[in-house]
């Protein structure tokens, strides 16, 4: 009888034993499933939806230099804060270049005197020439960084044809300038017009007029400044910056995503962002260029030996390309800082599935910036 029991308790381990084994072997077959599924799935959505935390956001940066030398009387601007464009930034003492117009201006009324004529016309026509020419001037750094940035897709056609029109008009104002100028040597007389001493003082008012505009410092674009200890009694020099100013009229994201990635990517594409700077916030956005190639040490210096390349084999190091985006700033206004991280998933393609889980993901990598 006892053999028995003993036969019968036997089976039974043997059959817990053989159960248990199928219990691991189903969780294990379960797990390699799980894992491959996940594999499976990162592959194709790295073609459909890339996605990159490397990606930051850049603008203009411009070193504020002053055109002519003097004392700070005033600086109007705190440290970091948000200007507009045309506002003043900062105010040179003017003392002498006041001084030095209106020794200009008697120069030239001396000059028209000895012609016989009156230059109360001339000053008021040269300072409008001036005044215009310096409008000019700024209108033309701002044109041609705008339009270098369109040439390369990072601000959009409206934008460029704004900058045109801007520099248009600037450029017409100069010719009206010009003409009233014209005007007013007409009435000189004929004598008078090609007269050496009348276009010599014109000359030094001029130069006059133009240094005295340039005691007041103002803001290129709308931005913010930056980077500046500065105080009243400072002395300025020409050339030498005193603050630094961040533009914020053009404000994109240089994203970098692994070559294998960009094979969907085209310009016009859906982006969304999460900005570690405004956590909890995704920003639509959408694809301007991508990069045609980075630099990889393809060029030796003459004299030397080419070095080898030794990121060789299967699993080498991954190239990373950038592509640059840009988005919509109006959610996050006044938020924004230039260097400032972010993490981006572009939308390739119209694949539902896909789509939705990326967008659920980046809100979660959104959320997950209150903790980073």
């Amino acid at each position: 009888m006892s053999e028995v029991n003993d036969d019968i308790q036997g089976s039974e381990a043997q059959a817990q034993a053989v159960q248990k084994k199928d219990k691991v072997r189903k969780v294990t077959n379960y797990l390699l499933i799980f894992v491959a599924a996940v594999l499976l799935f990162s592959i194709v959505s790295d073609r459909i939806i890339p996605i990159t935390d490397n990606a930051r956001l850049k603008s203009y940066i411009v070193p504020i230099k002053p055109q002519v030398a003097g004392t700070v009387l005033d600086i109007q601007v705190q440290p970091n804060q948000l200007v507009q464009e045309g506002d003043v930034l900062a105010i040179l003492d003017p003392s002498d270049y006041q001084i030095a117009v209106h020794q200009a201006e008697q120069n030239l009324e001396i000059a028209g005197q000895n012609v016989g004529a009156q230059t109360a016309n001339i000053a008021s026509a040269q300072a409008r020439l001036t005044s215009a020419m310096v409008e000019r001037q700024n209108t033309q750094l701002q044109a041609k960084r705008v339009l270098d940035m369109a040439d390369k897709g990072v601000v959009s056609k409206s934008d460029a044809d704004k900058a045109r029109a801007a520099l248009a008009t600037s450029k017409a104002a100069v010719v009206n300038a010009e003409a009233d100028l014209e005007k007013a040597k007409q009435q000189l007389g004929k004598d008078g017009e090609d007269n050496s001493q009348i276009k010599a003082a014109l000359l030094a008012l001029e130069q006059a007029q133009l240094n005295l505009e340039r005691t007041v410092i103002k803001a290129p674009t709308q931005g913010g400044v930056s980077n500046f200890s500065l105080s009243e009694g400072f002395y300025a020099s020409p050339g030498n910056p005193i603050m630094t100013f961040v533009s914020t009229d053009d404000i994109w994201i240089e994203a970098y995503f692994r070559e294998n990635s960009l094979g969907n990517v085209t310009t016009g594409d859906e982006v969304e962002i999460a900005l570690d700077f405004a956590p909890g916030r995704v920003v639509k956005g959408k694809v301007m260029s991508v990069d045609w190639g980075v630099d990889w040490g393809q060029n030796s210096q003459a004299g030397k030996l080419a070095q080898a390349n030794q990121q060789t084999g299967w699993l080498r190091q991954t190239q990373m390309l950038p592509i640059l985006i840009e988005f919509d700033r109006s959610e996050v206004e006044g938020m924004l800082r230039v260097g400032g991280q972010a993490d981006v998933i572009v939308y390739s393609g119209d694949n539902t599935i896909f789509n939705l889980i990326g967008k659920a993901w980046i809100r979660l990598l959104s959320v997950l910036s209150y903790v980073r």
